[in-house]
């Protein structure tokens, strides 16, 4: 999928960085014993490849953690793919990573035989998610946090609005399915927003349990 292959270009930028960090601490070395510099100089050459250094750590780090993430959601969004697989025997049309102008990438987007059109969000966070009346949010023991500033309910309903005029179709259920997270007081195949926010062990039965034919958001 894309964003395993987003990991694999994050670690190997990462690693690059940190290789580079690694050549501006013991370069200054090399260069003081191959060539005689005054040592004012020379103390200005090894400060500032150690600056310099410390700066493609720091770069790395970053890299790397972004590297985490991204591994972390393709996990999530291989662990759907192979919940869905049975539904693409049933008749269903799955298309993953479908790239939207606005939105970005659409996790899943799903034609099932009743002619239901539906577009999955995939989150692989973990903690606990509420909806706090206004935005989904996570929680880490006592500590509540925000998704970067972004609302998922509207990001997801965007996605939506956009694969429907993508696909002419007259409209497509947004999903938000966490493969990790514990869902606190949502109740599963209820609608918040107009969007569903589920598990992955209630995503099929959602999925399957769609009336003949979805026309708007209930």
């Amino acid at each position: 999928m894309r964003i395993r292959q987003l990991a694999h270009e994050r670690r190997s930028k990462a690693l690059a960085c940190f290789g580079g960090a690694f050549s501006l601490v013991v370069s200054p070395f090399l260069i003081l014993l191959l060539i005689s510099i005054p040592s004012r100089l020379g103390i200005l050459v090894v400060l500032g490849c150690w600056v310099g250094a410390a700066l493609l750590y720091q770069q790395g780090q970053k890299l790397w953690i972004k590297a985490n993430q991204a591994d972390q959601g393709a996990h999530g969004e291989e662990e759907v793919a192979r919940l869905l697989k049975p539904l693409e025997r049933q008749g269903w049309i799955i298309e993953y990573n479908v790239p939207l102008k606005r939105w970005g990438d659409a996790d899943v987007f799903l034609c099932s035989p009743k002619s239901n059109y539906f577009v999955i969000d995939v989150k692989s966070n973990k903690g606990r998610i509420f909806f706090d009346g206004a935005m989904l949010k996570r929680g880490y023991g006592k500590q509540v946090h925000d998704f970067y500033g972004k609302n998922l309910l509207q990001a997801v309903k965007g996605q939506a609005s956009a694969l429907k005029d993508m696909k002419r179709v007259s409209f497509v259920q947004p999903i938000i399915c966490f493969t990790q997270a514990n869902l606190e007081k949502i109740k599963q195949n209820k609608q918040i927003n107009g969007v569903y926010v589920v598990n992955a062990v209630n995503l099929l039965s959602l999925l399957t349990s769609a009336p003949k034919k979805l026309t708007k958001y209930s």
